[in-house]
């Protein structure tokens, strides 16, 4: 039986984790198997290409649906397979006393990160790379807040990387502001739920309790499900055929996306692997081009930039630390 590692290497690799991530995603999935990083690697750029598929889906959904029934679409899927993969690993779905308050605060607040992803990815006042790089500062925000919350120290070169992915995000907005600026506010509100998920989900175990992976992520799928559904039944709209063919494709992308994603953090470093999720926001951005025809200025190819590097960098942090433990240890 598995547990959420609040090991020290585990705790690096945190900041490094891509927005989006599932609770299944987790370091601890590498426990007692031996690390295969060339298929960890295959598997997570497999992933990423899922959800840049997915997040255009979305977009695309998002004219025949309201965007609440797009989410609906997606957390419903994201449950059948947090259930299937508990059933076919046999996985306990209980989790213990201690853990329950800690657990419906990383679903809350994944909930609340959900909602904001995709009521970005249906609005059309901004553009979906847009969204995409908007909610990738997630790990950045995880490592502002990490120092209080975990009590993890930080280093001075932390802000360095703070001030790029800020500077991305100011390149990225500002001349959209006076038609998205609301919109742009939502997708970093995204970011924010999102680290405060993963900071969450970092607490979950901490008591040497043994809450499995699946636990949680299908604790966090039922709630987002409730809470999508309850959103979507106010504004629902039958959609037509391609519409509903559209959802599907939308949860089928997402559900595998996150089984792929599960299967790479089970292959190798969780910070390695998590430092590829900003593929998905190259992905989103060449995805968008080519299908949705929104071709990105040179100041929103720089602001994605500076953003990734930012988020790379704290991959690379995250990772140096990792490694520092198993150096100790041979020695």
């Amino acid at each position: 039986m598995r547990h959420v590692s609040t090991s020290s290497s585990s705790q690096g690799a945190v900041a490094a984790h891509p927005p989006g991530a599932s609770a299944i995603v987790l370091a601890a999935e590498r426990e007692g198997r031996a690390a295969r990083p060339t298929a960890g690697i295959l598997w997570m750029i497999l992933a990423q290409a899922l959800f840049a598929l997915m997040n255009v889906l979305s977009r695309l959904s998002s004219e025949h649906a309201p965007w609440p029934e797009v989410a609906a679409s997606r957390a419903l899927v994201g449950a059948a397979t947090a259930l299937g993969v508990a059933l076919v690993r046999r996985a306990p779905l209980s989790m213990a006393r201690s853990d329950r308050r800690l657990t419906w605060a990383r679903s809350l607040c994944g909930t609340g990160a959900m909602l904001c992803v995709f009521y970005t990815l249906g609005a059309p006042q901004i553009a979906l790379g847009d969204a995409v790089t908007l909610g990738a500062t997630s790990p950045i925000f995880v490592a502002i807040l990490a120092p209080r919350m975990l009590g993890e120290r930080s280093s001075p070169g932390l802000w360095v990387a703070i001030l790029l992915a800020f500077a991305g995000v100011a390149l990225i907005a500002a001349p959209r502001l006076a038609i998205a600026g609301e919109t742009a506010l939502v997708a970093t509100l995204g970011a924010v739920f999102s680290a405060f998920a993963m900071m969450w989900l970092r607490r979950i175990g901490a008591g040497g309790t043994r809450a499995s992976p699946e636990a949680v992520a299908l604790h966090f799928s039922l709630v987002a499900s409730a809470a999508m559904i309850a959103l979507s039944i106010p504004v629902w709209r039958a959609p037509d055929a391609l519409g509903v063919a559209l959802l599907i494709a939308t949860g089928l992308a997402g559900g595998l996306g996150q089984l792929a994603m599960t299967r790479a953090y089970a292959l190798d470093n969780a910070a390695r692997i998590g430092a590829l999720g900003y593929v998905g926001v190259a992905l989103s951005h060449v995805l968008a081009a080519a299908w949705l025809g929104e071709v990105p200025s040179a100041r929103q190819v720089l602001g994605a930039a500076l953003v990734t590097a930012a988020g790379l960098w704290l991959a690379s942090q995250a990772l140096r630390d990792a490694r520092r433990p198993a150096r100790r240890s041979a020695r």
